[in-house]
């Protein structure tokens, strides 16, 4: 009897769930930035204006279709004003939108879709305790990933990656700060989003 090329790969007997794919993405972009974001608060600890943003949003989807994903959208995102500036730069990353998945034996199953994005923009006004800001929201959105039938319970065939497609994913980040307080909206066109979050 000759042995699947898949049964030489470690074995994985349930699925992983999506939520735990996403926090892990999630830890590791935390990871890279949280240095950068104490090295920045130390470089300007002699500056009482409190020039980062950090934001948790959450809404409803745009799409309604009988292949499209109904979870709950969310995101979570960073924004830092250049001292001196009023150039805004940040990272967003969002569950939004729809990935159709054809791994794990599925067929175009609507599954909700993860994105990455950059944000670029600047402070509209700001007298130390009110403050506005606006950014541009550029990235990738999930759109498709597939690979061949594991017979093994695998992902996909013999323990490989799926091949997964991306789309382009445009948008705006609007913010009113009250003190360290945030509030805003966060609008693509996957979905609208409510934020909060605070100034440090």
């Amino acid at each position: 009897m000759v042995a699947r090329p898949e049964a030489c790969a470690y074995h994985r007997d349930t699925e992983p769930d999506n939520e735990k794919a996403f926090i892990v993405k999630l830890a590791k972009i935390l990871c890279l930035y949280l240095p950068l974001t104490l090295a920045a608060g130390f470089a300007q600890a002699q500056d009482i204006t409190a020039n980062n943003i950090f934001y948790i949003g959450a809404g409803r989807s745009n799409d309604d279709g009988p292949l499209d994903n109904d979870n709950t959208p969310f995101s979570l995102g960073f924004m830092h004003q250049s001292p001196n500036s009023r150039l805004i730069l940040g990272f967003d990353i969002g569950r939004e939108g729809t990935r159709l998945d054809s791994t794990w034996n599925r067929d175009q199953d609507p599954r909700q879709a993860t994105s990455y994005n950059l944000l670029i923009g600047g402070n509209l006004f700001d007298n130390g305790r009110y403050r506005t800001d606006a950014a541009l929201l550029l990235g990738a959105r999930e759109s498709f990933a597939e690979c061949p039938d594991s017979y093994l319970g695998y992902q996909c065939y013999a323990d490989q990656e799926p091949e997964t497609e991306y789309k382009g994913n445009i948008g705006a980040v609007v913010t009113v700060s009250v003190d360290r307080f945030t509030v805003g909206l966060r609008a693509t066109g996957e979905s609208a989003q409510i934020l909060a979050g605070f100034r440090f």
